[in-house]
């Protein structure tokens, strides 16, 4: 109840109509008056916070243009570092001139056709060992004392102290260029080229001019206190107006979220967004003083605006409140009579045509929808214990197999018969680790976390491969050089077998010679790598890199249906992002498949 006093009496408001109208004549008021301030104060600040924002979409649409820029520089470093003609160069001894010729033809080719080619001043294949390799055909012609040059760059010293492109890290930066002609400071890209197994064989230098930063300034003059700064590099303004110098004392640079102050009696606004792939901070200086609006015309705006809030809230309250009340007391009714259990159609609550009516025809489905639930529900029920009672009618004891092929491997021995008793005994051991789950509930031994110790899965792989050499004519032979030190390293049940058995099927069998799996394995770090050699045709590149990609299908010759992306995602769902398979190959050679994990070991009881 509302109680409203009012000649000392109290007003009790007790219908929905009437706390519809208090409440919004009530509500009304008191935001009008005390927003009116706040209002007063926005309109007062709308055309500078618009400007605000038009200054930072265009800033914005710079700092997009000049990533583009920035991102076809390391597109076409890259483009040349990882060219195969550009690595073989870079990795042989003695190389012939006319390698360099095919070398700088196929760096002119990359430098033709990309879009910032026009701003290049050199582009260098170097071996990394004081000297230049290549030159492509840039804006700046190469000198002799080029290589002296390059070498004393700073941010070839910062690369080299970085570890010189170890883990195919790259440094990009602001600094001199080589060229004795150019006065400025240029931004330069190091971007180191991988041999075989990632072996840093030298690198790409590839040096640009500032001028694709400022050409991309002069297009937007509604931008006249445009610039950019970097902490390594200088301030680049094309006007001039925005320096280091210019901005004021009390501003250190550089600036990571922007700054007001005066100048000159006027206020200005520094707005910064930063250019993180090229490390830049872009700046534009913006003047506010003359974006200011009519106070007085802004003011009666607002008066009027409150006022005839107030005179229209009444009226609206008493229709919104006719509108409401009725068709929502006959929804109540029918909401207390489904909560009797009376799931019965009624036709009243939908007569309404608006979304009260709407919520009235929700609620006749929902009762619709509880009466066929629970139909389904006891249909379902007798179905389900129809299927238990066949499934028990059908159940077989796994032990019965396991108990007649000890028979079998018992009369084997009896007879003498070592190749018949030894594959039985495989295949038992087999049979019992795979159903292990299906007797307890878990993954047998490896418990409810799913992980055995190594030397466990290792056991298991040498039954497997004893089977498969077997069914084989014995095409391969195994070798494992796993640290037994190790063994008490756990892992994820069945992780090895699937890429064993891709070597067998996959990889030697088609080959029709005789092949070596080698198994091996070291601990890095928190992680414990084991890799899956084998000698057989190879996979081709476009496969290996679809190869984890690939759907995961059953196979009527495998042991199981855990593929090779099932076993690389539960790696990555137990041990995270970094754990996975690594994929190696080269066709007619060699496949290495790297199991990557963290190192777990379980922890002993009492």
């Amino acid at each position: 109840l509302i109680r409203w006093p009012l000649a000392g009496q109290m007003f009790e408001f007790s219908h929905l109509r009437d706390k519809i109208v208090c409440a919004m004549v009530l509500y009304l008021a008191a935001i009008g008056l005390t927003g009116s301030v706040f209002l007063y104060s926005y309109l007062l600040r709308a055309i500078s916070i618009k400007a605000e924002r038009l200054d930072r979409l265009h800033l914005e649409t710079v700092r997009e243009l000049l990533e583009r820029e920035f991102e076809s520089l390391f597109s076409l470093a890259a483009l040349c570092a990882n060219d195969p003609l550009v690595i073989k160069t870079a990795s042989q001894q003695g190389r012939q001139p006319r390698d360099a010729l095919d070398v700088q033809e196929r760096m002119n080719a990359y430098l033709r056709v990309s879009p910032v080619s026009i701003y290049v001043d050199r582009l260098i294949l170097s071996a990394g060992k004081e000297e230049i390799c290549v030159q492509a055909l840039a804006r700046q012609y190469g000198e002799v004392t080029d290589s002296r040059r390059l070498f004393a760059l700073p941010l070839y010293a910062k690369y080299v102290s970085g570890g010189g492109g170890q883990g195919g890290a790259w440094l990009t930066g602001f600094g001199p260029s080589i060229s004795p002609y150019i006065r400025r400071d240029s931004y330069g890209i190091f971007f180191p080229v991988q041999g075989a197994y990632n072996r840093v064989v030298g690198f790409i230098y590839l040096e640009a001019g500032l001028d694709m930063i400022t050409s991309i300034f002069r297009k937007y003059p509604l931008l006249p206190g445009i610039g950019a700064a970097a902490a390594d590099g200088p301030f680049i303004s094309p006007q001039g107006r925005l320096s280091a110098e210019s901005v004021p004392p009390g501003l250190p640079l550089p600036l990571t979220g922007g700054a007001r102050y005066r100048r000159d009696n006027r206020s200005c606004r520094l707005d910064v967004l930063p250019l993180d792939d090229a490390g830049l901070l872009l700046y534009n200086e913006v003047d506010v003083t003359a974006l200011r609006p009519d106070d007085r015309e802004i003011f009666f705006t607002v008066l009027m605006v409150i006022a005839g809030a107030l005179l229209s809230a009444g009226g609206i309250a008493l229709t919104l409140s006719s509108i409401f009340t009725k068709p929502i007391q006959r929804l109540i009714d029918r909401i207390k009579r489904i909560a009797e259990n009376d799931f019965s159609f009624d036709p009243e609550i939908e007569r309404s045509r608006d979304e009260i009516g709407q919520i009235g025809k929700a609620v006749n489905e929902m009762s619709g929808s509880i009466t066929r639930l629970l139909a389904e529900m006891e249909e379902s029920f007798r179905r389900r214990r129809s299927t238990e009672l066949a499934l028990l009618q059908t159940r077989i004891n796994p032990h019965f197999l396991y108990n007649t092929l000890d028979s079998i491997q018992w009369m084997a021995k009896i007879q003498k018969n070592t190749g018949i008793a030894d594959i039985t005994r495989s295949l038992i051991n087999l049979l019992r680790n795979i159903a292990a789950s299906s007797d307890d509930g878990s993954d047998g031994a490896a418990g409810s976390d799913g992980l055995i110790p190594l030397a466990e899965e290792l056991r298991l792989l040498e039954d497997y491969t004893a089977i498969m050499s077997l069914r084989y004519m014995g095409i391969f032979s195994m070798e494992n050089r796993i640290d037994p030190s190790l063994g008490g390293c756990l892992i994820p049940k069945l992780s090895l077998q699937p890429l064993v058995e891709n070597a067998i099927i996959h990889g030697i069998a088609p080959s029709g010679v005789y092949g070596t799996i080698v198994l091996d394995g070291r601990q890095a770090g928190s992680f414990l790598e084991i890799t899956v050699l084998d000698s057989g045709c190879g996979i081709g590149g476009e496969k290996l890199k679809a190869i984890l990609s690939l759907e995961a299908g059953k196979n009527g010759a495998s042991l199981n249906t855990i593929g090779v992306k099932n076993v690389d995602e539960r790696l990555k769902l137990i041990y995270g992002a970094g754990a996975g398979l690594l994929f190696e190959s080269r066709v007619g050679e060699f496949t290495k498949v790297t199991v990557r994990l963290s190192v777990r070991k379980r922890e002993r009881g009492p």
